[in-house]
């Protein structure tokens, strides 16, 4: 038995691992930067934690940790969220004290950018979407709608499709056009995966499709089933090969269906909500990543059942509600409607408080949401990875120029 550390407590794949990992027979403990969090008031929680938020505050938070460590003689710590990120920049201090599952910060900032994304995906022949630097848009290369993002974010913050020369040159008059990137539009068929790495090997993946996000135009995806594509778990594990990488590994495609062809858009190098899809298929990661710690030799490769997944209950209310508000009356159709081999990843009749606090945390983020930036990023507030915060490394200025990112 393990003394695991889980933190980011909000996201409902923490609340997940710390269920799981309860269930493998370790002591978990919990933390978060803010009091909503649902997993701090799971009962499979030994004792919860309030820390300084991850990147304005990193040697704060840091600190903190490393003091918790100590006191309650934690082995593994486990990342929830973008604070994956920062344990990464300060992986040395841990060394002897706690176990983490990562690549050096290095690669970590890498994947973050999805420019970078883009220009690995060239070397490796994975398809990806066409792609410039905002700075080098030329406009008789490109045939509008494109799309407009930024080079680091999350979820579906900063997206914009463009129709035309005009509006591009409006926005990119507000940005940093070394920050902001145009690509391609492509179709909204997309596919997501959560897998575990070791030393450069995949040895799981699993593949799912978002029925349904919220916000309702584009978030989280609140209802998820899991697909069989061989193309998806090749590409990923080309990419995981080519980096020597470890740890969890996330990835976002989308399906052009005329083409049949899966372009990569985005590489997510920390946990996903797609542990949760991956249990109800048969591949429990919270426990692959503490045996990979303690015992790596004895775990094996994974293939998950494909046609089961989850479902968020909080966040499945969310996007009715939403939905019905706007009037979009027949997204409604099916929606009570449940798949075989569907597991609800919040709501648990043994561990119920949880299910309320994240309800509550939905509640908060959809009213005041709006007023402090936006429902996302309420939701987000002290959890994020902010690189301006961190000094680049040599090493990842070193991956940029091999796959000329710069």
């Amino acid at each position: 038995m393990a003394k695991v550390l889980v933190t980011t407590a909000r996201m409902m794949y923490s609340l997940d691992s710390i269920r799981l990992l309860h269930r493998a027979g370790h002591e978990v403990y919990a933390a978060d930067s803010v009091r909503m969090s649902a997993g701090l008031y799971s009962r499979y929680v030994k004792k919860y934690f309030i820390y300084p938020k991850v990147s304005e505050e990193s040697e704060e938070f840091i600190n903190f940790i490393l003091k918790v460590v100590e006191d309650y003689k934690i082995d593994i710590i486990i990342p929830g969220f973008e604070d994956t990120f920062v344990f990464a920049y300060y992986l040395d201090k841990f060394e002897g004290k706690a176990k983490l599952l990562l690549s050096d910060y290095s690669k970590l900032a890498f994947l973050h950018d999805k420019y970078s994304v883009s220009k690995l995906a060239e070397v490796l022949k994975i398809p990806s979407p066409k792609t410039v630097l905002l700075r080098d848009f030329k406009e008789e290369e490109w045939t509008f709608p494109v799309v407009i993002k930024p080079r680091r974010n999350r979820g579906a913050i900063g997206i914009k499709v463009i129709d035309s020369i005009d509006v591009l040159k409006k926005i990119g008059s507000t940005v940093n056009a070394d920050e902001y990137m145009v690509q391609q539009l492509l179709p909204k068929t997309q596919f997501c995966t959560t897998g575990m790495a070791y030393k450069g090997k995949l040895l799981s993946n699993v593949v799912y499709k978002n029925i349904r996000e919220y916000p309702e135009e584009g978030g989280f995806g609140t209802y998820r089933l899991t697909y069989n594509v061989p193309e998806i778990d090749e590409y990923v594990a080309q990419i995981v090969e080519e980096l020597d990488y470890t740890g969890y590994i996330c990835t976002d495609f989308l399906y052009d269906s005329e083409k049949n062809t899966y372009y990569i858009t985005d590489v997510n190098p920390r946990m996903s909500p797609g542990v949760y899809v991956a249990y109800a298929a048969g591949v429990n990661f919270p426990k692959m990543y503490v045996d990979l710690l303690e015992d790596p030799i004895s775990v094996q490769e994974v293939k998950p059942k494909i046609g089961v997944g989850s479902y968020t209950s909080p966040l499945e209310l969310g996007w009715f509600l939403a939905v019905l508000f706007k009037g979009k009356f027949k997204k409604l159709k099916g929606f009570f409607k449940r798949d075989k081999g569907m597991l609800d990843d919040v709501w648990d009749i043994r561990d119920p408080i949880p299910f309320f606090a994240m309800f509550g945390s939905m509640l908060f983020s959809a009213v005041i949401g709006p007023l402090v930036g936006g429902q996302q990023e309420s939701y987000y507030l002290g959890c994020l990875y902010d690189r301006k915060y961190f000094s680049d490394s040599v090493a990842l200025e070193k991956l940029q120029k091999k796959y000329k990112a710069v």
